[in-house]
Formats: C-alpha cells, structure tokens, sequence
C-alpha cells in the first residue's frame, strides 16, 4: 500500500467546531471528514450525465410514435416464442 503523505491546514475556531460537529454525526475523525471532502471535491468524476444528453438531443435524431414502436417490437415477437 502506498504510503501516505501528512498535511497540516489551520482553521478558524468557528470552522473546525462544525467540522467537529459533523464528523461527530457521522461517527467517524475530523481528519477523514475533510479527507472524504477532499477526494470528493478534488478528485470525483463529474458528473457529464446532462451534458451527454444535450448532445443527444442536439444530433436531431429521427423519432418514432412510442404506439407505433410497441406494436413493431409486439409483431416481431409474435411466434417467436415455444
């Protein structure tokens, strides 16, 4: 496991009292509180669902009457099935 690496940050009093508070909550060390904010801040994937979906709609793609598209996918599993 690689090792870790130690860092030091000074807080204003009324900030590290609610960091202490929630880290309370949460049942876990204040340290692993501004670890997690750190990871999720820093270095989580964003999320590009959105920005995905704007593309999609952007491509104009052909669409079809949900109706229509039901009884196209009925029809072509008729019979196939013992």
């Amino acid at each position: 496991m690689p090792r870790t690496k130690r860092a030091q940050i000074l807080m204003e009093p009324d900030e590290y009292s609610a960091l202490a508070e929630m880290a309370q909550q949460k049942k876990i060390s204040v340290a692993e509180l501004i670890r997690k904010a750190v990871k999720e801040y820093c270095f989580a994937r964003p999320d590009k669902s959105k920005e995905i979906v704007e593309e999609i709609i952007q491509m104009n793609l052909p669409v079809q009457d949900w109706q229509q598209v039901e009884l196209d996918i009925s029809e072509s599993h008729r019979g196939s099935l013992p």
